[in-house]
């Protein structure tokens, strides 16, 4: 399994990726599916902020969506943005296998620390990232007025 830097030409699977969890979409955006202006407007305002989108990629097939960035200008940590695997994958270890390549990256930059944040509806959401050892630190409310639990762990 690899993350593939985010490009124009894999657009299209980051679309397919966005729009196989109806869940997801709803407790996040109030919406089944995004548009693909909608996603691109994400992706734009992410790259201003310094962040870096990656294609998950195992095999020949796209599984996910891996976004992070290394300064967070709210509270100056390095945020796992956005982690989503296809929803027909899910359950099948991409997740922690994916997060074992961002530890990677973080390792190789020099990372102690770094923060998520999960929406307070999305119960899996918070059980998988209670799993990988993620602790919650505080609660905030996010530009779209839904509360986020904000999550810390310590990379060793």
């Amino acid at each position: 399994m690899i993350l593939i830097p985010s490009t124009p030409k894999l657009f299209s699977e980051e679309v397919i990726i966005l729009n196989s969890d109806p869940f997801f979409n709803r407790v996040s955006k109030e919406k089944d599916v995004f548009t693909e202006e909608e996603i691109r407007e994400e992706l734009q305002e992410g790259q201003n902020m310094g962040a870096e989108r990656f294609v998950i990629q195992d095999g020949d097939r796209y599984v996910g969506v891996l976004e992070l960035l290394m300064n967070n200008p709210k509270d100056g940590y390095p945020w796992l943005g956005l982690l989503q695997i296809r929803k027909d994958f899910q359950g099948q270890g991409y997740g922690r296998r994916a997060m074992d390549l961002f530890y990677d990256i973080m390792k190789e930059r020099g990372v102690r620390t770094f923060r998520l944040g999960v929406i307070a509806e999305n119960e899996p959401g918070h059980r998988f990232w209670k799993g990988q050892g993620m602790a919650p630190v505080k609660s905030v409310i996010n530009q779209d007025g839904k509360e986020i639990i904000v999550y810390q762990k310590d990379i060793v």
